[in-house]
């Protein structure tokens, strides 16, 4: 397996004018940076897109396909959800209930709609647009009895899935929706017939495709289970001969791939895999450069439907948490402890020491990637301040401003006129400035061609 060291330009948007497509290649070296919403807790710094004062402290970052997010926050005595695309955003909807968490700090954003758990296991769930219109209600009850929520994950029609508690008779795996004002709920597996004896946090795509980690009744201790839209399962992987452990969490692509971290029966090396249906393709492991073997058991890894997968460990190079994208060939460490990126106060390293037995840490939360290989994310930064950022892989040639895949005189003529005009396009110190490093960098950039 080749490791690629990353090449991050710096900037609010780090890289302007090139040409970005879908996420089909193989994991690229160069990512452009864009802050979404920056929260403070110190009277000095202000914040970004949020209101002072505001916390995003290990919450987890949902992404859209068209590259907008959505997190939950505190400030001041509410919570609220900040929803936001292209820098731009601000609180969606928010709780007034001061006291115990409105909502649980996982939450799914998908084709303009937001699905989140509410803080507590008996409460349901609630569906918005991302205007913060609340669009449905999902209450315990209904149909079949459901007592409790866990793990709710949205499907773009407006359907969600999660583990139901239903008391002493067990739990089930439900999808659930509001069809023309009726609420239909459909059982997929349950812990009572036989099969299971518990149901971890699934995880569904819009073909109503779930993952899961499930305890069999007998056989294996562990299981890995994809169910399809009529509750056939499939087995994805299982402890035995190859594996011995699993993280709790997996994902599922749009494409019905599945990925997850696994810890060798041999060796005890953990692992992050994509499955495609027939087979496992590891991505990284514990003994790859600059990663910390038992970091993987932590936080789940995502991944989309182009084979790209994305997850957080630590690493050995700073002792600090980073991110990593790899396709089974490449990987490519994303974001580092002192690396520098722009932000509405100019240009910041990432990380933040916290001493004791926590440490250095950079990113907070959990990531997610969409079908063109975006990347969100929040992350500490070095003033103490917590920023979510979309990360946008370059797919094309930083000098093809002409955007035709290949560098002659028109992509030449085309940086002039932009250098001339003082367009973003040809900023490509990505500083504001445009002097001779905006054209040496120009240049270098011409020398390496198009791949």
């Amino acid at each position: 397996m080749s490791i690629a060291k990353r090449v991050c330009g710096l900037g609010l948007v780090a890289v302007v004018g090139l040409a970005c497509g879908g996420a089909s290649a193989e994991v690229p070296t160069e990512w452009t940076f864009e802050l979404q919403c920056r929260s403070s807790l110190d009277n000095s710094i202000s914040p970004f897109n949020l209101p002072f004062p505001s916390s995003l402290s290990s919450q987890y970052v949902s992404i859209g396909e068209a590259g907008d997010v959505a997190i939950r926050l505190f400030y001041g005595s509410s919570e609220g959800i900040f929803y936001g695309q292209g820098g731009v955003g601000g609180i969606a909807f928010s709780s007034p209930s001061p006291g115990d968490p409105v909502w649980s700090t996982t939450l799914d954003l998908r084709n303009g709609m937001i699905a989140i758990e509410q803080g507590g296991f008996s409460d349901g769930a609630e569906l918005y647009d991302t205007a913060g219109t609340l669009l449905e209600t999902f209450t315990i009850g209904g149909s079949e009895g459901v007592a409790g929520f866990g793990g709710v994950t949205l499907a773009s029609d407006g359907a969600i899935c999660y583990t139901a508690d239903f008391g002493a008779t067990g739990d089930k795996l439900m999808i659930d929706q509001f069809v023309d004002g009726v609420r239909t709920q459909n059982s997929i597996a349950n812990t009572y017939d036989g099969n299971y004896s518990f149901l971890f946090a699934p995880e569904m795509n819009d073909s109503r495709q779930v993952v899961l980690g499930v305890i069999p009744e007998t056989g294996p201790s562990r299981r890995i289970v994809r169910f399809d839209s009529m509750g056939v399962p499939t087995t994805v992987a299982e402890t035995g001969a190859m594996w011995n452990s699993f993280v709790n969490s997996t994902a599922i692509a749009q494409n019905g791939d599945v990925a997850f971290s696994a810890r060798r029966t041999s060796g005890s090396i953990w692992e992050v895999n994509r499955w495609d249906g027939a087979s496992v393709t590891m991505i990284a492991d514990g003994t790859d450069e600059g990663i910390q073997n038992g970091s993987f058991a932590n936080f789940p890894p995502v991944l989309n439907s182009n084979g790209w997968v994305a997850f957080r460990a630590s690493d050995t190079e700073f002792d600090s948490t980073a991110i990593w994208v790899g396709d089974g060939e490449n990987l490519v460490k994303l974001i580092e402890f002192d690396q520098e990126i722009m932000t509405d106060l100019g240009v910041l390293p990432l990380g933040f020491d916290f001493g004791g037995l926590t440490g250095k840490q950079v990113t907070s939360g959990v990531v997610d990637i969409n079908d063109a290989g975006q990347v969100a994310f929040s992350a500490f930064l070095r003033n103490g301040t917590i920023g979510v950022f979309v990360a946008t892989p370059v797919m094309g040639c930083a000098a093809d401003l002409t955007g035709e895949g290949d560098l002659n005189f028109l992509d030449v003529s085309a940086f002039l006129s932009a250098f001339g005009n003082q367009d973003p396009a040809a900023d490509f110190e990505a500083d504001g400035n445009f002097n001779f490093l905006d054209v040496s960098a120009f240049l270098a950039a011409f020398g390496k061609g198009c791949p």
